[in-house]
């Protein structure tokens, strides 16, 4: 009987995985494995990821996510407070959302590179809106808003001195945008 039995589900097994096509199953395993890995975003607590094939998140498609404009290169000597130790290199930027929601932060590199073309500098940086009590602090869709990028100053490195001595004319300065956290929760990577 055990023998009859265990016959009978070995041949059900195998009539019903040759009654579907091998299309009808990787499509089945791509789903469960998407269903898989949304869970377990969930239980890390961390937001889904937006793919690109679905709508776009610009405002409009031929521009660029965040649009920049340096406007200063400033130096500010550090004061021996609690919050302002350190000397800085500053540079004043108005950057331009070009998102169609609010978002929260954007990440990305701050670059700055010699008359020749040799990088001087790489520099993760944050551009967000900081608080304000009276307005709001997400970056609105078409905002334009002005931030300060801050480079500490470490004299004993010759690219920093360089970088703090010469005129803006004589530097190019360049962001990279790698990745966006809107305001509803969800996230983007660029590029």
């Amino acid at each position: 009987m055990k023998k009859v039995l265990s016959t009978v589900a070995v041949l059900s097994v195998f009539t019903f995985s040759f009654s579907q096509s091998l299309e009808e199953r990787v499509d089945q395993l791509e789903k469960k494995v998407k269903q898989l890995e949304e869970r377990i975003l969930q239980l890390e607590g961390k937001p889904l990821i937006q793919r690109k094939e679905k709508e776009s998140i610009l405002l409009k498609e031929n521009l660029k996510p965040v649009e920049y404009t340096l406007l200063e290169k400033k130096f500010h000597k550090g004061e021996n407070k609690l919050y302002d130790r350190d000397d800085k290199i500053l540079f004043v930027f108005n950057f331009t959302s070009n998102f169609k929601k609010d978002v929260d932060v954007i990440y990305g590199n701050l670059k700055i590179y010699d008359k020749s073309g040799n990088e001087l500098l790489t520099q993760p940086v944050k551009i967000y809106k900081p608080l304000d009590i009276i307005r709001t602090n997400k970056i609105r869709p078409g905002e334009t808003f002005r931030r300060t990028l801050e480079v500490i100053y470490e004299p004993e490195k010759p690219n920093l001195r360089y970088i703090k001595d010469a005129p803006l004319s004589d530097l190019k300065v360049d962001l990279e945008f790698n990745k966006v956290e809107f305001s509803d929760g969800s996230v983007e990577f660029l590029n």
